[in-house]
């Protein structure tokens, strides 16, 4: 059974085992963290060992139909809405709109009502507005796979984007190869708890004395490279902060404070990728073409398999692109192959973050020790004494 050999730290919490079990007794529960680890029903359980064969932490998932060498390209939507709207460059949002013109059905995340997120599909243009953007958090994937089986066993085209271990999860549940099966994955940092996020928006709510209408990660009203979190409240209030001073950013990035176990040593980081295609945020674009940086978004596109070259040739027209290579990759997205390093102020989180008011805490963990502190007095001190050098010399200059 799933929950007596699966290590914790190894499981992703990506659904197969929940979606391929024949008598429907695994379940998803959450740990103390907020992550879901799968829990077996014994009494109802007829130990056929499919969750054990379809985790993809066990038994490593097809990578037949990958490129040697992935192909990159800088790309952004001529769309200039989808652009601005979209976390990157609208590369997810053109895929997802060709997929739906042939009839198709689209597979994303998306925020429920209780601002969570969940996995979701989407037949019409209308519905994939709700797929739009990245949301920082697990999405719960549910009956998605057994949903997707369904539709390519009807002869449908399907687009399903995940993070990479989901893309492992799904190809594990699938077992073959389908040609009208498209699969997108993410350069992904690492998934936060769920719980986590709720306490953010505990915090958030009981901060501006409101319930919460609308949360938006990477909101460009400070340009594409300083992304912001907005937040939009009931009572009309706004709360919106870039990468460099929310706390729940900060906490994502400088921490990291509330990533899944796995994500500290990800074992769907590699090369080649499981997908067809994988995006991500092409940070330091503007050091290698800096006519695709208008601060508005610049995605990197990775095609990993033939399948990922029709999708690039079925959007072209509407993107402004140019080849780039995976060392440009790696000027600003490591995420590519390394995981996010394991500190110790995580677990500090994990202890308290039930108890302690979320912003707060975060505050707390990230403020720099005395020691950082004093060597960021010195440096400064070094320097403003450098300046004070320089404006003396210049002024020697002058008068002399």
């Amino acid at each position: 059974m799933i929950d007596e050999i699966i290590k914790k730290e190894e499981c992703c919490g990506c659904d197969a085992c929940y979606n391929i079990c024949p008598t429907d007794c695994i379940l998803m529960k959450n740990d103390q963290e907020g992550f879901w680890y799968p829990s077996v029903n014994n009494v109802e359980c007829i130990e056929c060992n499919a969750c054990v064969e379809v985790c993809p932490a066990l038994k490593k998932a097809s990578i037949e139909t990958a490129l040697d060498i992935p192909e990159i390209v800088a790309a952004y939507s001529t769309n200039e809405k989808n652009r601005v709207e979209s976390t990157s460059g609208g590369m997810f949002i053109e895929v997802a709109t060709s997929i739906i013109n042939e009839g198709g059905v689209v597979f994303g995340a998306r925020y429920n009502e209780q601002h969570l997120v969940e996995h979701y599909y989407a037949s019409t243009l209308e519905g994939l507005e709700a797929l739009k953007q990245s949301k920082y958090l697990q999405s719960k994937i549910g009956e998605s796979f057994r949903e997707v089986k369904k539709y390519l066993l009807e002869g449908k085209k399907v687009l399903f984007a995940g993070t990479p271990c989901h893309i492992a999860g799904l190809k594990n549940y699938l077992n073959k190869d389908y040609k009208n099966l498209y699969l997108i994955d993410f350069l992904c940092r690492g998934v936060i708890s769920p719980k986590a996020y709720e306490q953010f928006l505990k915090s958030m709510e009981n901060k501006y004395n409101s319930k919460i209408k609308r949360v938006w990660f990477k909101n460009k009203t400070y340009g594409w490279h300083r992304f912001s979190t907005k937040i939009i409240f009931e009572n009309g209030k706004e709360y919106i902060e870039d990468r460099y001073t929310d706390v729940y950013m900060r906490g994502y990035l400088e921490g990291p404070l509330f990533l899944r176990p796995s994500c500290h040593e990800c074992k769907y980081k590699t090369l080649p990728r499981y997908s067809d295609v994988s995006l991500g945020d092409f940070w330091g674009i503007e050091k290698i073409k800096k006519h695709l940086d208008q601060d508005k978004g610049t995605s990197i596109f990775m095609v990993n398999s033939e399948k990922g070259r029709e999708l690039l040739e079925k959007i072209s027209k509407n993107l402004i692109y140019e080849k780039t290579s995976v060392k440009d990759i790696y000027l600003g997205n490591s995420a590519l192959t390394i995981s996010a390093p394991l500190t110790e102020k995580r677990g500090e989180f994990f202890k308290r973050y039930l108890e302690e008011d979320f912003s707060d805490l975060v505050t707390e963990l990230l403020k720099p020790s005395l020691s950082k502190r004093i060597k960021k007095t010195l440096r400064k001190f070094r320097i403003l004494r450098f300046i004070k050098k320089l404006l003396k010399m210049v002024y020697h200059f002058l008068v002399h």
